[in-house]
C-alpha cells in the first residue's frame, strides 16, 4: 500500500474500501494462489469494551465481511498513536496507519472466506501473508504480528474466546466492493 493522500474520515474511508480490498485479493491471490469472488462488506457497530474490540467478523457460508464500524470511528479521531518509525525513519501518520489496518482488517477476513475457519490459522496465515507482501517494518506487518495496540496502544483486539454477535439490523453496505468480482450485462 502506498501512503494516501486522503484526509480521513469515515465517508472517505469508505470510498477507499473497494480498492483497498482489490488489493487485499491480489496480494492473497499471489501468496497463496487463492481466491474467491462475490464478496460484500457490511459495516455495524460491534462496540468497544475494556477486554477489547472486534475488528471484523465472516461467518462459515457467508458471502459478508462485517466491520466494526465504531472502532473505524475511534480510530479516526484519536489523536493519540504511538511513536513509531518506519526504517526511512518518518514517522507514520494515523491516515496511514488507519489505511493499513482496513487492509489488515479485510485481509484477516479474506482469508477466513477462503476457508480458513480457525482463528488461530487464519491470524499465522495473515501474518505469513503479510510478511511475504510488505517489508518487516510496514504496519501491515506490524497489525499482523502485534496487533492493533502497536499503533493504538490504548485499543486491542479482543480475545479469541471473546463472543459476540453483532446487531446485523443496522448493516450498511459498502458500494462498490468486490467490483472485480462483478460482471456486468448490458
Amino acid at each position: 500500500m502506498e501512503p494516501s493522500n486522503i484526509m480521513m474520515d469515515l465517508r472517505k474511508l469508505k470510498q477507499a474500501m473497494p480498492d483497498i480490498f482489490e488489493q487485499v485479493k491480489r496480494d492473497v491471490k499471489h501468496v497463496l494462489g487463492r481466491q474467491r469472488a462475490g464478496l460484500s462488506l457490511g459495516l455495524v457497530d460491534m462496540g468497544i469494551s475494556s477486554r477489547g474490540f472486534i475488528g471484523g467478523m465472516f461467518f462459515s457460508g457467508g458471502t459478508m465481511i462485517l466491520m466494526n464500524r465504531r472502532a473505524l470511528q475511534v480510530l479516526l479521531a484519536t489523536g493519540e498513536t504511538a511513536s513509531r518509525w518506519n526504517k526511512n525513519a518518518r514517522q507514520l501518520d494515523r491516515e496511514e496507519i488507519v489505511e493499513a489496518y482496513v487492509y489488515h482488517v479485510l485481509q484477516h477476513e479474506y482469508i477466513h472466506a477462503l476457508g480458513f475457519l480457525d482463528e488461530g490459522t487464519c491470524r499465522k496465515i495473515t501474518r505469513e501473508v503479510s510478511r511475504k507482501v510488505f517489508p518487516e517494518d510496514h504496519p501491515v506487518t506490524l497489525m499482523a504480528k502485534h496487533g492493533i495496540g502497536y499503533f493504538f496502544p490504548r485499543h486491542r483486539y479482543a480475545p479469541v474466546e471473546y463472543q459476540f454477535t453483532p446487531d446485523t439490523r443496522s448493516i450498511e453496505l459498502v458500494k462498490g466492493f468486490d467490483r472485480s468480482s462483478t460482471v456486468y450485462y448490458m
